[in-house]
């Protein structure tokens, strides 16, 4: 009967714990994930510098992350391009695979870049 109750109640704790976790990350500006949509809305909206610093911060983590995955790409393009045997391979082949995506993740991680810096400026600029 003890252990019921105790279970019971360390239940209703962790639950209890949960909701008002969810309640706090409902809130747009402590969120660490938007949708495309919710990203585009806030910055056609976006006039004070916390909205600003919002978009920034959501930027730089895209930056980081797709600077995590052309350096993973990298490595991967290096170890294709080391066993390469022309004669065998289709096109395109694995190397050049590896190649583009490296070159895309850089593309995508610069144009996070400039809008890191883009909106840092407006954040710096708005008037509250």
């Amino acid at each position: 009967m003890l252990k019921r109750r105790l279970l019971a109640s360390a239940t209703f704790v962790v639950v209890l714990a949960s909701a008002a976790g969810f309640a706090a990350a409902a809130t747009l500006d402590d969120r660490t994930e938007y949708t495309n949509a919710e990203i585009r809305q806030l910055a056609r909206q976006a006039h004070t510098p916390q909205q600003f610093a919002v978009l920034a911060d959501y930027y730089q983590t895209r930056r980081r992350m797709y600077q995590r995955m052309a350096a993973r790409e990298m490595n991967l393009w290096a170890e294709r391009n080391a066993v390469m045997t022309p004669l065998s391979e289709k096109w395109p082949r694995p190397v050049d695979a590896a190649r583009n995506l490296y070159e895309y993740y850089r593309q995508m991680a610069d144009q996070s870049a400039a809008l890191v810096e883009r909106y840092n400026k407006l954040a710096d600029a708005a008037p509250y």
